[in-house]
């Protein structure tokens, strides 16, 4: 569920959305599955370097050819290494780029729950 006032204030005209599978969990517990992130799309070229942690990184909504993921990115040759967090139990993967993968651009805002709702 997405409150109504954040919809309210999102920039349908600027920003891209995107929302985390309920079964993803490529970046927990960073990002949860569940997830509604926002991505500036003029930002789709993977950043090599420049950060300090994990808190920093950039992360990047990709489409591939048969889904979407949310990631940490490395563009390695022709290959792009899309990278899960430790917790996550997932191995990296490895995608043609650009020709299985497009880089839509870096998240740059998420809305996510941090509980699960009882009683409802």
């Amino acid at each position: 569920e997405i409150p109504v006032t954040l919809l309210q204030h999102m920039d349908w005209r600027n920003s891209l959305y995107g929302y985390i599978g309920i079964e993803d969990n490529t970046l927990y517990p960073l990002l949860r599955p569940g997830s509604f992130v926002q991505i500036d799309s003029h930002q789709n070229k993977v950043q090599p370097d420049g950060w300090r942690d994990e808190f920093e990184r950039p992360i990047y909504f990709v489409e591939l050819r048969d889904t979407y993921v949310c990631s940490w990115c490395e563009v390695n040759g022709s290959q792009l290494v899309l990278l899960p967090s430790a917790q996550s139990g997932k191995k990296a993967r490895h995608v043609r780029y650009p020709g299985d993968a497009d880089v839509l651009g870096r998240v740059t805002a998420v809305t996510m729950c941090i509980a699960e709702m009882r009683g409802v």
